[in-house]
């Protein structure tokens, strides 16, 4: 009976988001991350999301990432309507929306309804992506709403922070140090750009291609034949998701 409940448990684990890695606090305390710098992450508010909800969210991103010397801010949030039902038709909407500024991110705040439960009793599910093109896009689901997301003790506020490390250029992996190096990489690629009179946090894709301002960004999805283009939709133990 323990194995059939082991392999029911990695049926719900496996699709879904995984970590970064395990946070290491005394080596974040031991990093230099270098000087402030700031991240606006324009938010699409889904209009069954409360306000409340949204910015409790909010605060924790916020909170998440003063660690590393990086404010979120928030130029504008603005209500939004879910797209469709499956992660990919939520992801390819806010992929295709133009970047414009101030934004450096878009990011959608997912609702729930009737439908994800009864998927989530049954199927695996996805609790939020971001697109790999340029890593400047992406969802998270800002409420519970199925059994899966309680079986594997996924907070909206737990989701949503962990798309944003994916913002950063940030993959999965079992431990963290990967990442703390990648936030100090693109923190050094905003200074640069800060430096060369540029208004952008730049950002960096697993192929390495680092994005240096929104026509660069906007150039590549008008080109690009899927929008959404999640590494983790064949591999989402190594994807974005």
């Amino acid at each position: 009976m323990k194995r059939y409940w082991n392999l029911l448990t990695l049926f719900f684990l496996f699709p879904s988001c995984t970590m970064i890695g395990v946070h290491d606090m005394e080596s974040v305390q031991n990093s230099d991350f270098g000087p402030r710098e700031e991240l606006r992450v324009c938010i699409y508010k889904d209009v069954n999301i409360s306000e409340e909800q949204a910015q409790e969210i909010i605060a924790e991103m916020k909170d998440e990432f003063a660690q590393f010397n990086i404010d979120i801010q928030v130029p504008w949030m603005t209500d939004w309507e879910r797209p469709g039902f499956t992660w990919d038709e939520i992801l390819t909407d806010v992929a295709s929306r133009p970047l414009e500024a101030p934004c450096d991110r878009q990011f959608a705040m997912v609702g729930r309804d009737f439908k994800d439960f009864l998927w989530g009793v049954i199927m695996p599910e996805w609790h939020g992506a971001v697109e790999t093109h340029t890593m400047t896009k992406g969802f998270a689901v800002a409420e519970l709403g199925s059994l899966n997301q309680l079986a594997t003790l996924k907070s909206p506020k737990a989701i949503a922070t962990h798309e944003i490390y994916h913002f950063l250029g940030c993959a999965h992996d079992l431990h963290a140090d990967a990442c703390y190096a990648q936030i100090s990489r693109i923190k050094g690629a905003a200074r640069k750009n800060r430096a060369m009179g540029r208004d952008f946090f730049p950002s960096m894709n697993f192929d390495g291609k680092t994005f240096w301002n929104r026509k660069e960004i906007n150039r590549q999805f008008e080109t690009d034949r899927d929008p959404s283009g999640c590494y983790g939709q064949n591999q989402p133990v190594k994807g974005p998701c």
